[in-house]
């Protein structure tokens, strides 16, 4: 391994820990169907507030993104991203309440659909404290190789989401 790939890789994890530092993923009691969601309480920042003195919409698919994310590296590990290489093709968002500064969302996530190339994580964003749902969606991520082109999901990694399914 090279310095500079070396370099990039360890950087790159650094990142990934203080990341999940900043955002506490709620422990759960393991063996039942709670194990296939995954919780993360987010912080909202003064930047996700737009002019309406709200969280801006667009920063949804970034509060998505954290939710994947540490989906994924919660059951899958740190990874590298060379050879993780997926991008989301497709993301939806029904939005149902507007989230403030001093609210307190958590972002719930797990997988709903397996396609041979995809993978559909189902998103809710609802309060800490009443459960009030601010918003619900899903992101479609494609795997894909170096050329860009759709692949199959590597069976390691479907083996692994395969178990963690939710169907209804």
């Amino acid at each position: 391994m090279n310095y500079k790939y070396f370099y990039k890789l360890e950087k790159w994890k650094y990142l990934i820990i203080c990341h999940l530092k900043q955002n506490v993923i709620i422990k759960r009691k393991s063996g039942n169907m709670d194990d296939k969601f995954n919780l993360v309480k987010i912080q909202v920042r003064i930047a996700d507030i737009d002019g309406l003195n709200h969280v801006n919409n667009a920063v949804y698919l970034t509060f998505f993104e954290l939710g994947r994310t540490n989906f994924f590296l919660k059951n899958i590990g740190i990874f590298d991203p060379e050879d993780v290489d997926f991008v989301v093709k497709h993301a939806d968002i029904e939005f149902k309440k507007p989230i403030h500064f001093l609210d307190n969302p958590i972002v719930k996530t797990w997988i709903s659909k397996i396609g041979n190339t995809s993978v559909v994580f189902s998103h809710e964003i609802f309060d800490e404290k009443n459960h009030n749902i601010y918003a619900s969606g899903a992101t479609v991520a494609v795997w894909v190789g170096k050329d860009g082109r759709k692949r199959a999901i590597p069976d390691s990694i479907r083996e692994k989401i395969t178990e963690l399914l939710v169907t209804s």
